[in-house]
């Protein structure tokens, strides 16, 4: 059969559409854990700022470009979100799980989603502080205050504790005027809901 892309169909072809579907799984599978973890934020888009970037990230490329450098051509690009899939066994992406191994070691200092450091973490409790702050100066006195948790800075809303939904246009309307004592350019703290 004349294949008029100009790519050989082979042996690998089988092997790199599992490898695919694995990876497309593994995603859908991580997109499912977090739309079900009741992590929401005050945007509701349930992402941390540190947790990737977008379909154009110039970190996200960066990385898989130097890990198909190394010996991993495979190697999927960023999912319709930005976000990298991941890929725990080398199977899936055509190669021996040492050589991903190796790969991934060798780039990593192009890692796009490095977990903040201690003094990051601090800065950001302060920020968030101020955030809060300002939210119980608008009218929204029960807001509690940001805690950390798992490396991460959030905020913790007590539906029946605290009686705020952080969906409510309201709740949502009064974030968005006290964004401006956040850093610019910074998004809407996280928040996660209890009972």
């Amino acid at each position: 059969m004349n294949n008029s892309s100009g790519r050989r169909r082979g042996h690998r072809s089988p092997r790199l559409r599992r490898a695919r579907i694995a990876a497309v799984i593994t995603v859908m599978a991580a997109a499912l854990t977090a739309a079900c973890s009741g992590s929401p934020s005050f945007t509701g888009s349930g992402d941390s700022p540190n947790a990737g970037g977008s379909t154009n990230s110039p970190s996200a490329v960066a990385w898989i470009q130097c890990v198909r450098s190394h010996g991993v051509p495979d190697f999927p690009g960023p999912d319709s979100s930005g976000r990298i899939p991941k890929i725990a066994f080398g199977q899936q992406v055509g190669v021996s799980d040492s050589r991903l191994n190796a790969a991934q070691r060798a780039c990593q200092a192009l890692w796009p989603y490095q977990a903040p450091t201690q003094a990051q973490l601090q800065q950001q409790l302060t920020d968030d502080l101020k955030f809060a702050q300002c939210m119980r100066s608008h009218g929204v006195p029960n807001m509690p205050d940001p805690t950390m948790s798992d490396g991460r800075v959030v905020f913790v809303f007590g539906v029946s504790r605290d009686g705020i939904d952080p969906h409510s246009p309201q709740i949502l309307a009064k974030a968005r005027e006290c964004q401006h004592v956040l850093p610019p350019g910074s998004p809407l703290p996280s928040a996660t809901v209890v009972p």
